[in-house]
């Protein structure tokens, strides 16, 4: 037996000036498809960059982990790592002098 699962979809409308009528067109144009899914695509595309933005603030504030970064932005906890990286987001609530301890303590250890 196969399950299928069917997405809901609800209308939106929406006034926008007529410059961006005249690009959507051309988007329209250069991936072959009609107004809507390149509105659907352009709009699914913003999201997740805002998604992104938003667990970056959130990291960065130190008020999510990781892992619930990832989990938010519906990736990789990878993926994610390489964002942070990217965008120099320090998430790891380390200090330098935690850090300099931790270094003093394993110099002693060897």
């Amino acid at each position: 037996m196969q399950c299928v699962t069917m997405n809901t979809m609800a209308t939106i409308s929406l006034r926008v000036e007529d410059s961006f009528v005249g690009e959507l067109e051309e988007v329209e144009k250069s991936w072959q498809a009609d107004r809507s899914e390149v509105v659907r695509r352009l709009l699914a595309r913003s999201l997740q960059e805002w998604k992104i933005e938003h667990a970056l603030e959130l990291l960065r504030a130190r008020k999510i982990s990781i892992g619930k970064a990832a989990s938010q932005c519906g990736m990789s906890l990878w993926e994610m790592l390489d964002i942070v990286q990217a965008h120099n987001v320090d998430w790891t609530n380390y200090s330098k002098e935690e850090i300099e301890k931790d270094l003093n303590w394993l110099k002693k250890k060897r």
